[in-house]
């Protein structure tokens, strides 16, 4: 076999996600050849017994995250991006590689055949798409409705709200809140415009990681009998354990976040210590508590559930709740740990994931295609990259300034 790297090398470099461009070029190319060989087979073994240990070592239930990356339904027909007739090692591989959060990416498509196309694809323009990935940066808005651009300030003492003194800290907002007192209690609100990501410890040291296009409003320091704030899009909170001090002593002070689900309907989660995910996207079908730490309640009109570690509660937009007992945190947690995570994934979800990250408009030339897709890519990924491993499935885009459209 006539190439520049081999398998070893290769598949080592991605299995461990550091692979260059021209590398992982060089890997799907040979993977599209069928060029399989005894050195192929033998560097994906190797990759899975390296799995199995680290499964010993972590306690990840590897198997299950097998089973669920290739169930399908009954219409459905897994599509690998290696050849079928080499569908045991493209199973290795897609686990391995997978689980290794590797970056490979596959689509399980109800079509089975596929009409060429003839559109100049994102692959043939990758030199001309020059779309970056997010990063950090948020809008701060304060008591009196002035703003701080937290993109461009420095480190050091941004404001004085009442007497919490409010500081940036190499990409983090900090909330001191000193000897204030329930007179001092004043709201301040965190926003992070598509395209970016922030990350906020309040005053009573919970911290918060917010998702693109998402807010948190909450007061400055926490004098009342419960700690409250209010969230839109997603974000991940480890809550410190509260106390409230009166004349008896001291009691608990429970943490509770609000949120709006699609029909506007009012509901909350609420914690003591713990740590979770809320995704309250307007634009999503469900608003999606996970925990990974501790027990929460989420209550929405007369209904209230408990959640245990693992456990996902999804509000509707009638206002019903339904608990996932076996929740795919990793998946969950992908965003804020810098991957885009998808298990069975449909085009329109990931579209949107896309467009708030890379702050882009999503538009369908035509019937949105039915694809689902699985696997995780880097968030650190340019639009082009992205669209580029998209295109390996058959789906078609074109690109103009700011505008991603999908082709039919």
């Amino acid at each position: 076999m006539d190439q520049q790297y081999s398998w070893q090398y290769l598949i080592e470099k991605y299995s461990s996600n550091t692979i260059s461009q021209d590398e992982l070029e060089a890997l799907l190319s040979m993977a599209r050849s069928g060029q399989f060989d005894e050195a192929f087979t033998e560097a994906l073994l190797q990759q899975w017994e390296a799995a199995k240990e680290e499964q010993r070592e972590t306690g990840i239930n590897w198997d299950e995250k097998f089973d669920a990356l290739f169930s399908t339904s009954n219409e459905a027909e897994v599509i690998p991006v290696l050849p079928k007739n080499n569908r045991k090692w493209y199973a290795v591989a897609a686990a391995v590689a997978l689980l290794l959060s590797a970056g490979v990416f596959y689509t399980l498509n109800h079509s089975k055949t596929q009409t060429a196309k003839t559109t100049e694809t994102v692959a043939q323009k990758a030199a001309t798409i020059n779309i970056a990935p997010g990063n950090n940066g948020a809008v701060l808005t304060l008591a009196d409705g002035s703003q701080v651009v937290l993109d461009s300030a420095g480190n050091g003492v941004l404001a004085m709200q009442g007497k919490t003194c409010v500081r940036n800290n190499n990409g983090t907002l900090l909330y001191d809140e000193g000897n204030a007192q329930s007179g001092d209690v004043q709201y301040n609100t965190l926003t992070t415009p598509k395209g970016k990501q922030f990350q906020l410890i309040l005053a009573d040291g919970t911290k918060v990681w917010l998702n693109a296009a998402s807010s948190i409003r909450y007061p400055t320091v926490f004098t009342q009998h419960t700690r409250q704030v209010a969230i839109t899009g997603e974000a991940y909170f480890e809550v410190a354990h509260g106390k409230r001090s009166t004349g008896a002593g001291s009691v608990a002070q429970p943490f509770i976040v609000q949120f709006n689900n699609a029909a506007g309907q009012s509901g909350q989660v609420q914690v003591l210590g713990t740590h979770f995910n809320i995704n309250a996207y307007e634009d999503e079908a469900a608003v999606k508590t996970t925990l990974l730490e501790g027990k929460v309640k989420v209550a929405m009109n007369n209904q209230s559930v408990l959640l245990d570690p693992g456990q996902q509660a999804s509000v509707n937009k009638q206002g019903s709740i339904k608990t996932l007992d076996h929740a795919d945190t990793d998946a969950v947690m992908a965003w804020k740990n810098g991957f885009f995570s998808f298990n069975g994934t449909d085009m329109e979800t990931m579209m949107r994931q896309i467009a708030r990250w890379y702050d882009v408009e999503i538009e369908y030339a035509g019937a949105v295609p039915n694809r689902k897709f699985g696997g995780e890519i880097p968030r650190n990924s340019n639009a082009a990259q992205v669209l580029k491993i998209m295109e390996e499935s058959e789906v078609r885009f074109k690109v103009s300034g700011k505008k991603i459209t999908v082709l039919p």
